[in-house]
């Protein structure tokens, strides 16, 4: 825990930093900030390439439970690709 003193001092260089360089403070606080992961985009296809490859090797094999993975990994990735084109504040 800081001190007062220290507190203090570091809102002084807090002011200072803010007069001195006011866009990179700027872009300092919106780091802290919400923001939309990347991992959004990556994910829904991710998911889908699964699915087909589990799809792929359900009718290579004949394997009930194969269709079943490939299935729920594409409604999976459905839901995602919906998800991420919903509004911010929903």
């Amino acid at each position: 825990m800081l001190s007062h003193h220290d507190r203090e001092q570091l809102k002084k260089i807090e002011e200072w930093f803010e007069a001195a360089e006011p866009a990179l403070a700027a872009s300092f606080r919106r780091i802290g900030g919400p923001r939309r992961f990347r991992i959004g985009r990556v994910l829904p296809v991710c998911v889908d390439v699964l699915a087909g490859v589990l799809l792929v090797l359900a009718v290579l094999t004949a394997s009930a439970s194969l269709v079943l993975a490939g299935m729920l990994a594409l409604v999976l990735g459905v839901g995602l690709h919906l998800a991420r084109h919903l509004p911010a504040d929903v």
